[in-house]
């Protein structure tokens, strides 16, 4: 079995830019018209067109037969030059497929895919390679980088948000968080305390008895920690930070990186600002505030230019 890729986020912001960044050389190319391969295509598929300022137009594909068949009603005058776009170019047919099937009717075809990998079946005369050891993450399709999805082979038997995979903060989401000050002056005592705490009388609605526990505590806690948590019944994985790679104020990107690598789609944070900090650094993950009793929806995109007046 091939070890699991780490997610690699589009975000919106991300596919514009990469969209943005092919627009000059295609304006040369004077494409008659965008084909977009439905679901996953159509977005990228309107930027693309609107940029061109040329038609869209959209293909459909059935996995079980492998039939393409055109989603729109409108469809190119015949002979067109034809920008064909899919988010990504993966080990399937769906790419190949459609480009046969638009060759066979005597269009001339160029690919352009979000991204593509050494994986991928055919290369794709645009996008970005992705990094090894990576998979692409789309916000169309948020639940399919799960290890759950992945295991029904592109087949799902249940609808998409049923695979989701939830991780949680463990300090200000489980238990109470001291106050930071009260470590600095009396570590042990201040840890001691936090050791026979009690579970949050208010717990987000999940089943936590086995939900990962992704933690900014270092990991020469690990056991202390652990027995906290089996005492209570919580026995999901603990992902602790690695104070080699992570110091205390990089917790938020430790975070991040976790949720990144083991494919969470849903991330519950107690601190507003590694809230925002790791909403912004795996800005598909959907991550939610918690503030002891209310969940908030976090979404955070970097400022490329602030002016400060």
């Amino acid at each position: 079995m091939s070890p699991p890729r780490a997610a690699y986020s589009y975000d919106y912001s991300r596919i514009e830019t990469v969209i943005s960044g092919f627009v000059p050389a295609w304006r040369f190319m004077n494409f008659h018209a965008v084909v977009a391969i439905a679901r996953g295509a159509l977005t990228p598929g309107v930027m693309a067109s609107t940029s061109l300022d040329v038609p869209l137009h959209a293909l459909a594909y059935a996995r079980a037969s492998r039939q393409v068949s055109w989603y729109t009603v409108d469809q190119p005058q015949p002979n067109s030059r034809l920008l064909l776009i899919e988010d990504v170019a993966g080990r399937g047919t769906t790419l190949s497929d459609s480009v046969d099937y638009l060759r066979a009717q005597g269009h001339d075809v160029t690919v352009f895919t979000l991204a593509y990998d050494d994986e991928s079946r055919i290369k794709p005369d645009f996008g970005i390679e992705i990094p090894t050891g990576f998979r692409a993450w789309f916000p169309w399709e948020r639940e399919s980088i799960t290890p759950s999805f992945d295991a029904t082979r592109n087949c799902p038997d249940r609808l998409a948000y049923d695979y989701a995979s939830w991780a949680i903060d463990l300090d200000g989401v489980l238990l109470m968080d001291l106050p930071e000050h009260e470590y600095a002056q009396a570590l042990h005592e201040t840890l001691a305390r936090r050791d026979v705490l009690p579970p949050s009388a208010s717990l987000p609605q999940l089943d936590l008895s086995d939900i990962t526990i992704i933690t900014g505590r270092p990991e020469q806690d690990r056991e202390r920690t652990q027995c906290w948590l089996d005492q209570h019944g919580f026995h999901g994985p603990l992902i602790m930070r690695d104070e080699a790679l992570h110091t205390a104020a990089q917790s938020a990107s430790h975070k991040a990186q976790a949720i990144l690598a083991r494919c969470h789609t849903h991330f519950i944070e107690s601190d507003p600002r590694q809230a925002l900090d790791i909403a912004s650094l795996a800005p598909v993950a959907r991550v939610v505030w918690w503030n002891g009793s209310k969940a908030l929806m976090v979404y955070a995109n970097a400022v490329e230019q602030l002016d400060m007046a």
